[in-house]
């Protein structure tokens, strides 16, 4: 255990698909305004970031074996060999190594086991409940936010409810602000602008079906990530495109600043998305009632934890481009009630998921691991 007068110190264990940039290259960024901050570095602890620098200081030899492996297998390996060093250790999804850890650790006697806090969003799927059902022993607490997945937690794969902790996620309220958006440009059509963005589970399809001929237009900041493939991915073209798109409906990434400025500009913001029992978009969610922006969702088990129906945006039905259509002219149609929704959601943005709160939450949680 740590002095009174030191800090705690804490690894932090994250996907390797962050790198580059490294963690405090996009922490940088963030002070320049260019993207939202990283709650990370506001945690009161010596951190030390788990990436493939390998900053923990294995030997050339455990080096050159590291390079053998599987990246998530060699982070699991170092953690577990630095273990004794840090008073806890805090994996921030990274499933694919810090699983693997965990359950090294359950078979760990007690003196050499290390204080694992893991922060998850989806372990329902595959062979992610079927490890951590056998691993959860090795996890000192499990931060679940998505009231499904602790459900999941507890019920399926027979976790202690008191080792699960579900924070509501987190937004940066400072950086999504609608004050610092740039205005619309005077040649901007006088027709209306709706807008989606993201990448896992979305359906597009469905919110480009429901657009069609309907006059309202969209753009679609659909993210695309080399290497992976996603569902929607195939349904619009090999790269996420559409050679025919209906018109006033566009498709294409955006930078941070970018998407600030497109969630500002238009009325609300849609969030299509294929069934699933955990809260798929919730970032693009909050950060659009962080612009003060209602949400039309897919009303799926996973999305519960943020909007409410009719106080700061809508449900509709899954795969139903009929209804989500109406659903969007009856809102374009209906300029102040949008408004008076997007102004609960600000609202709710910086009460419910400001990153001041986030930042305490987690806190107290590692506080009660290594103090």
């Amino acid at each position: 255990m740590t002095d009174a007068l030191e800090q705690p110190r804490i690894l932090v264990m994250v996907s390797a698909g962050w790198f580059p940039p490294y963690l405090e290259e996009v922490a940088e960024q963030a002070k320049g305004g260019t993207r939202s901050k990283v709650w990370l570095y506001d945690l009161p602890y010596d951190l030390t970031v788990l990436d493939q620098r390998f900053l923990t200081g294995p030997s050339r030899l455990r080096r050159r074996i590291y390079g053998r492996l599987p990246l998530p297998l060699a982070f699991a390996a170092e953690a577990f060999r630095v273990r004794k060093k840090y008073d806890a250790i805090f994996a921030w999804g990274a499933e694919a190594s810090s699983l693997p850890l965990a359950l090294a650790l359950r078979f760990t006697g007690r003196r050499g086991r290390a204080k694992l806090v893991t922060l998850y969003s989806w372990i329902s799927s595959g062979a992610k409940a079927k490890l951590l059902r056998y691993a959860w022993p090795g996890i000192t607490t499990l931060v679940l936010p998505p009231t499904a997945q602790a459900e999941f937690a507890v019920k399926r794969l027979g976790v202690p409810a008191e080792r699960i902790v579900s924070p509501k996620w987190v937004v940066d309220t400072e950086f999504f602000d609608p004050d610092l958006a740039k205005p619309g440009t005077a040649d901007e059509p006088d027709t209306p602008l709706i807008c989606s963005a993201g990448r896992e589970n979305r359906d597009f399809a469905t919110l480009i079906a429901a657009l069609d001929g309907s006059g309202v237009r969209c753009h679609i900041a659909g993210s695309l990530v080399a290497g992976m493939d996603d569902r929607w991915r195939a349904e619009l073209g090999d790269r996420g495109e559409r050679v025919a798109l209906p018109e006033g409906v566009t498709f294409g990434p955006l930078s941070p600043v970018e998407l600030r400025d497109l969630y500002a500009r238009s009325r609300f913001v849609v969030l299509p998305l294929h069934p699933s029992d955990t809260d798929h978009g919730i970032s693009c969610m909050i950060e659009a009632f962080a612009m003060g922006r209602a949400v039309v969702c897919t009303r799926v088990d996973g999305q519960r934890d943020a909007l409410a129906e009719g106080v700061n945006g809508a449900f509709v039905p899954a795969h139903d481009a009929a209804a989500l259509r109406a659903r969007i002219l009856e809102l374009v149609a209906d300029q102040e009630r949008t408004e008076a929704m997007g102004r609960e959601a600000r609202r709710l943005a910086e009460t419910e998921f400001g990153m001041a709160r986030w930042v305490a939450e987690l806190t107290e949680v590692l506080d009660a691991v290594v103090r």
